[in-house]
C-alpha cells in the first residue's frame, strides 16, 4: 500500500505550499514535453495535411493539460480556470526556447505576446473544461516526486533524440557550439533547420534544444527538491543532478568542437569520437539518477515503513547491483560500437570483436535480469513495488534481446557509405531507448531492495542496529 502524506507525518504547511507550485510545474512541463514530441514528428514532413493536423493536436494538448490541472485541484471547480492559466504560463515560458527561431527583429514583440496570449487562453479553456469533468482525488500524489518523474521523461526524450542523431550519423551536422552555424542556438532559423532533412541538421539541432529543455527542467527540479522535500541529502542530490546535466551539455558541445571555441571553421575544430561515447553513456547515467530521485522523493520511501527482514537480503542486494554494473558495461560497449561504425565509418570486420563482446555481455545481462526480475516478481504480497519492477525487468530484457537482434542484422546489412535506411535508425534507437529504461529499472530494483529489505540480526547483534 502506498503511504499518504498524512500517514507519513509529512503534511506540513511548507510542503503544502511547495506542492501547489510543484503541481503546476509538473503538469506544465509534462504538457510542454508532449507538445515538443508532436512538433518533432510534424517537422519530419509526414505530409502537408498530416503535419498540419499534428500541429493542431499540439494546441489541443495544451487544452488537455489545463483540464488535468483543473481536475487535480482539490479546492474544487472555483479555481479551475486559474489552474489552467498556470499550465499555459509555464508552457509559454518553456516554449520561449523555440519561438526565437521564428521571429525577426520587427516581429519579435508580436510573437512573444502571441505565445503567452495563446498559451494562457488555451490553458484557461482547458481549466474551464475541467469544471465539467469528473474530478479525482490527488491528495495522495507527491507532486515534488511527480516533478522528478516528469523530468526523467524529458531526459528520456533527450536520449531518444540523441539516439536518432547517432543513427543518422548526424552528430557533426552542425559544426559549431554553443552556436549553430554562427547563430545563437535559440535563434537558429527554423527554415534552415528543416530545409533538408537528409543533411541531419534538424536531428542534431533538435537534440540540442531538447538538451536545453532538460537543463531548465533540472534547474527547476533542484530548486523544488530543496524547497519541497526538506531533506538536505535530497537537496544535494538535486544539485548533483543539475551539475551532471550541465556537464553532459558541455560534453556534447566538446564532442562537436573538441575545444572551447565559437568558430565553425573546420580547420580549428577537432570533433572527438571518444567524447561522443562518454556523452552517450553519461546521458543514461543522468537519466537513472533522476529516476532514482523520483523514487526517493515518493511518500512510500519517506514513510516510516520498516524494512522487511529477509534471509536472502544480502545476496539480493548483491545481485541487484551486479545487474546495474553489467548494464553499465554493456552500455559502454554498445556506445563504442555505434560510434566507431558511424563516426569513423569502420568496416564491419574492424568492429567484429566489439560486436562479439556486446553479444557476450548481453548473455550476462540477460541472466542477471531474469534472476532479479523473477526475484522481484515473486516477492510476497505487501511488496507491490518490487513486484512491478521485477515484472518490468522481465518484459524489458525480453524486448531488448529482440530489438538487439533486429538492430544487429540491419546494421550488418548496411553497406558503408550507402544512405542509412530509416528502419535501421528506428530499431537501433529503440534498442538504445529500451536499454536506458532497463538501466533505470535495475537502479530502482537495487534502491528499493535496500529500502524495503534487510538481513536478520546476527547472534549478539541488536535487531535495531540491523
Amino acid at each position: 500500500m502506498v503511504a499518504t502524506p498524512v500517514e507519513s507525518g509529512l503534511h506540513t504547511p511548507r510542503l503544502v505550499r511547495s506542492a501547489l507550485v510543484a503541481r503546476a510545474l509538473s503538469i506544465g512541463l509534462g504538457t510542454t514535453a508532449l507538445m515538443w514530441v508532436l512538433s518533432y514528428i510534424a517537422m519530419l514532413q509526414p505530409g502537408e495535411f498530416i503535419g498540419e493536423a499534428i500541429f493542431g493536436l499540439t494546441l489541443l494538448v495544451l487544452v488537455a493539460g489545463g483540464a488535468v490541472a483543473a481536475i487535480a485541484d482539490p479546492s474544487g471547480s472555483r479555481r479551475s480556470v486559474l489552474r489552467g492559466i498556470e499550465v499555459g504560463f509555464v508552457s509559454a515560458c518553456i516554449n520561449l526556447m523555440l519561438v526565437g527561431s521564428l521571429v525577426d527583429g520587427s516581429s519579435a514583440a508580436v510573437w512573444f505576446l502571441g505565445l503567452f496570449g495563446v498559451s494562457i487562453v488555451l490553458g484557461a479553456l482547458g481549466g474551464l473544461l475541467g469544471t465539467v469533468l469528473p474530478r479525482f482525488d490527488a491528495s495522495h500524489v507527491n507532486w515534488v516526486g511527480m516533478l522528478a518523474a516528469v523530468c526523467a521523461i524529458i531526459t528520456f526524450l533527450m536520449i531518444v533524440s540523441g539516439g536518432i542523431v547517432t543513427g543518422f550519423e548526424a552528430g557533426l551536422a552542425v559544426p559549431d557550439w554553443p552556436n549553430s552555424y554562427g547563430h545563437n542556438m535559440l535563434l537558429y532559423p527554423l527554415s534552415e533547420m528543416v530545409a533538408d532533412l537528409d543533411s541531419g541538421i534538424f536531428y542534431e539541432h533538435a537534440h540540442r534544444l531538447t538538451g536545453m529543455f532538460v537543463g531548465l527542467a533540472s534547474l527547476i527540479l533542484c530548486v523544488m527538491l530543496w524547497w519541497g522535500d526538506g531533506r538536505p541529502a535530497v537537496g544535494w542530490l538535486g544539485t548533483l543532478i543539475l551539475l551532471m546535466v550541465i556537464g553532459q551539455g558541455i560534453l556534447g558541445g566538446l564532442r562537436v568542437t573538441g575545444t572551447f571555441t565559437l568558430s565553425d571553421n573546420p580547420e580549428l575544430l577537432s570533433p572527438s569520437t571518444a567524447l561522443g561515447i562518454v556523452h552517450g553513456v553519461f546521458g543514461q547515467i543522468v537519466l537513472a539518477c533522476i529516476v532514482l530521485t523520483a523514487a526517493i522523493a515518493s511518500w512510500t520511501w519517506r514513510s516510516e515503513l520498516a524494512p522487511r527482514v529477509i534471509d536472502a537480503a544480502g545476496p539480493a542486494k548483491f545481485l541487484a547491483w551486479a545487474l546495474v554494473i553489467a548494464l553499465l558495461l554493456q552500455l559502454v560497449i554498445g556506445a563504442i560500437y555505434r560510434h566507431l561504425t558511424s563516426d569513423l565509418e569502420f568496416e564491419p570486420g574492424r568492429t567484429t570483436h566489439i560486436l562479439m563482446g556486446h553479444i557476450a555481455m548481453a548473455a550476462v545481462v540477460a541472466l542477471l535480469a531474469v534472476i532479479n526480475g523473477i526475484r522481484g516478481w515473486m516477492m510476497e504480497e505487501g511488496q507491490p513495488i518490487m513486484r512491478r519492477i521485477g515484472l518490468g525487468i522481465l518484459v524489458m530484457v525480453t524486448l531488448q534481446l529482440a530489438l538487439g537482434v533486429v538492430a544487429m542484422l540491419l546494421v550488418i546489412k548496411h553497406e558503408p557509405g550507402a544512405p542509412i535506411p530509416p528502419m535501421e535508425v528506428v530499431f537501433t534507437s529503440l534498442h538504445q531507448a529500451n536499454g536506458a529504461l532497463l538501466l533505470c529499472a535495475a537502479v530502482l530494483m537495487a534502491a528499493w531492495t535496500h529500502r524495503l529489505t534487510t538481513a536478520p540480526a546476527s547472534p549478539g547483534q541488536s535487531p535495531v542496529a540491523v
